[in-house]
């Protein structure tokens, strides 16, 4: 009787474990043909898009934002918090304000110590190649490798490649299955370009938001090491018709290295190209007395 009782729970247990929703498991995409593959891929994307807002979330042309962001270390202590500003104008536009406060302690001289502080900003104006900071010292030419980088952010920027780049006939698009990212069942893609720079994005199933990018490339500055990025996006919230994540986390190479919570967006307020020059920083500077 107890082998048979055995017997019969075992068979219980394999029934369950082969009845288990494969849907909850990731996919073998091997049987999809190339042309398939792709063309799911495509379907996935422009479903997202639909989700997002469809016209609204395609016809943006600015973003106006402020929020807050966080550096984190390996440890995953946050080093420090910056309020930022950040003026964004499709393709290549991007003006970007950190204000800060610098404490000094409690060590003030007298009876009752006070915490003594600093308030500061500084500015930064990416526009196409070129790039500007401006600081204590004034306007300076962004260096070469933050210039570097900003290029490499465009190229990471899921809602640039869905707004301007699906058409480029350099990239290769493959469905990639289903799996489970923080608890969510999700539908994955890859995008490849002519350089071999890999995009693997995760769409929920539920509500075809990206939650999860990730990046795949080859670090020129590090001996062409292969990199892996990502971004975790969360918190969507529908504004001016485009559902908006709030919240993105970034990942690289397994740590987390900065969390970013926006506070406030805007589309589409008419922001000039004026805002994006050296000028507007030299203007800047001579108003607060930094030239």
């Amino acid at each position: 009787m107890r082998l048979a009782a055995r017997a019969w729970a075992f068979a219980g247990l394999v029934f369950c474990l082969t009845a288990w929703p494969r849907t909850a498991l990731p996919q073998d995409t091997a049987v999809l043909a190339p042309e398939a593959s792709a063309a799911k891929a495509r379907e996935l994307i422009q479903r997202s898009i639909q989700a997002m807002g469809g016209p609204a979330y395609l016809e943006v042309k600015d973003i106006t934002r402020t929020g807050r962001y966080s550096a984190i270390e390996h440890s995953g202590a946050v080093m420090g918090t910056l309020q930022i500003t950040d003026l964004v104008k499709l393709p290549d536009k991007e003006r970007l304000q950190y204000s800060y406060k610098i404490y000094y302690g409690l060590d003030a001289p007298g009876p009752f110590p006070i915490p003594m502080g600093k308030k500061g900003s500084s500015f930064e104006v990416r526009n196409g190649d070129t790039g500007w900071v401006l600081g204590a010292g004034g306007v300076v030419d962004m260096a070469a490798d933050g210039l570097a980088r900003i290029r490499l952010n465009r190229r990471k920027d899921i809602h640039l490649l869905f707004r301007t780049r699906l058409n480029d006939p350099a990239l290769a698009f493959r469905y990639t299955g289903q799996e489970v990212v923080d608890l969510k069942l999700v539908d994955g893609i890859e995008i490849t370009d002519a350089d071999r720079f890999i995009t693997r994005i995760a769409f929920e199933h539920s509500t075809h938001f990206p939650i999860r990018s990730i990046f795949q490339f080859r670090d020129p500055e590090f001996d062409n090491d292969r990199v892996e990025d990502r971004d975790y996006y969360g918190n969507y919230r529908p504004i001016q018709g485009v559902m908006t994540a709030l919240q993105i986390l970034h990942e690289h190479n397994g740590y987390q290295t900065s969390q970013v919570f926006y506070e406030t967006v805007k589309y589409n307020t008419g922001l000039s190209d004026s805002l994006f020059t050296r000028e507007s920083l030299q203007q800047l500077s001579s108003k607060h007395g930094k030239e």
